[in-house]
């Protein structure tokens, strides 16, 4: 499927509009947040005139680092290019995403984790119960979103779905800035790389809005339609830049892999040293989970991260710092996930020490913690919002004094009856 003519859509007051509330969800009571929807129209149409312009707002680029599942640096932008990359991403994700083959997974409604790992784990229980042996050959490509090359994305990869050079552009103007270098060598650390050392002519931004998608983008050009097509591997999946393909033939699987390797290598990316072939009896590591042919469980470090997030959680909520609300959120959210793997024993353990009566709530709220942090957001606001609360001011001084003359208007005009006080004197009762 080609994308043609599809700018003018993209950048429209409707398109930004409703990619600033899908960007704002859970962050409205943030001061940059407050601050764009403060003259949220003002904001949207210079966007939209500069677009329409070809003159791209600048970016301002921040970063920073998450160490589980495993070290990388998230790069996240201004307010506005949130906007403007939400905008691309919801025009363009759902009709990239009917180009793409079923068993790709991520960034695509209705297939995430849970579906990845219900499709492999249906595969595994069918085909344990044929008398063939069967095999899973794990693929990763090595440092995938810090490797993708941006000549080979823009001249070759986009054009091949998108005709619009001015939507093209538009992406490059994000994901492929030559201000700020978001590209890694093979051997360098995330973690502790040094932002000189970093290359301007690889990698897109992780954390980006478009990253996910230009990320499957770009396998499915370079491996998917291939192994589907050209090596018919009947049992293929991905999530991201996890590979995954069964077979009962040892020596094929490894060249398929092979081949694979080869079409990775012809856009410049390498598989990981972490590639293993094994029995699906073994049981295979995928999305966070452990699948047997048999049954499912998390992986050693999933159930680690569980346990050390509900701590912490249990914590905040005993400090008094979130509302039961919050917390049962969490708990309901890991509930939900347990459910669909063999954690019987793990959900008693954990419940036993974590869940809350359903009645109640926490006698403990730290109110006084609370509104430290709201007088903290507000002094926040305060600094940043100067002119915006000067206007307010004005404002709430004219309605006070309208008010003012309100109530002794209705005064004057209001019904008086005389009465005799203790002292013998007429005296006015005002109704």
């Amino acid at each position: 499927m080609l994308i043609r003519n599809a700018y003018e859509d993209v950048i429209s007051f409707e398109s930004l509009r409703q990619a600033e509330h899908d960007v704002s969800l859970g962050k409205t009571n943030r001061a940059t947040v407050l601050a764009y929807e403060w003259n949220l129209e003002d904001h949207l149409f210079e966007s939209h005139d500069r677009l329409e312009r070809m003159d791209f707002p600048d970016i301002e680029y921040k970063s920073f680092m998450v160490y589980e599942p495993k070290p990388r640096r998230i790069i996240y932008t201004d307010y506005n290019s949130k906007i403007i990359e939400r905008a691309l991403y919801n025009y363009l994700n759902p009709k990239l995403s009917k180009g793409l083959i079923t068993d790709t997974y991520s960034c695509v409604k209705g297939r995430g984790q849970l579906a990845a790992m219900l499709r492999l784990y249906a595969w595994f229980q069918m085909l344990a119960r044929s008398r063939e042996t069967w095999y899973y050959q794990k693929l990763d490509v090595r440092k995938f979103f810090y490797r993708i090359d941006h000549d080979i994305l823009m001249n070759e990869i986009l054009p091949k779905k998108i005709s619009d050079q001015r939507v093209n552009d538009l992406i490059g103007h994000y994901i492929c800035n030559d201000k700020v270098p978001f590209g890694l060598r093979v051997t360098d650390n995330p973690q502790t790389v040094k932002r000189e050392d970093m290359l301007y002519d690889v990698g897109i931004p992780v954390g980006g809005g478009l990253s996910h998608t230009i990320g499957n983008l770009v396998l499915d050009y370079a491996v998917d339609q291939y192994a589907k097509r050209e090596l018919g591997l009947k049992y293929y999946i991905r999530y991201m830049d996890d590979i995954i393909y069964l077979g009962t033939d040892k020596k094929l699987m490894r060249e398929q892999k092979k081949l694979i390797e080869d079409r990775l290598a012809a856009i410049h990316l390498k598989l990981n040293n972490r590639c293993c072939l094994r029995p699906i009896s073994n049981g295979c590591e995928f999305v966070g989970n452990r699948i047997f042919t048999d049954h499912v469980i998390l992986r050693k470090s999933t159930t680690l991260r569980m346990k050390r997030h509900l701590a912490y959680k249990k914590a905040q909520y005993d400090a008094g710092l979130i509302s039961k609300q919050k917390y049962m959120d969490t708990v309901q959210s890991y509930k939900a996930m347990l459910s669909h793997v063999d954690a019987k024993e793990l959900s008693r353990k954990l419940w036993s020490v974590y869940d809350l009566p359903k009645e109640g709530d926490n006698p403990s709220m730290n109110y006084e913690t609370l509104c430290l942090e709201q007088a903290d957001m507000i002094e926040t606001l305060v600094k940043q919002n100067k002119c915006l609360l000067q206007e307010l001011a004005q404002f709430t001084e004219v309605d006070t004094e309208e008010k003012r003359l309100e109530e002794l208007e209705r005064s004057a005009n209001e019904p008086t009856s005389i009465t005799n006080s203790a002292d013998g004197n007429l005296h006015p009762d005002i109704y």
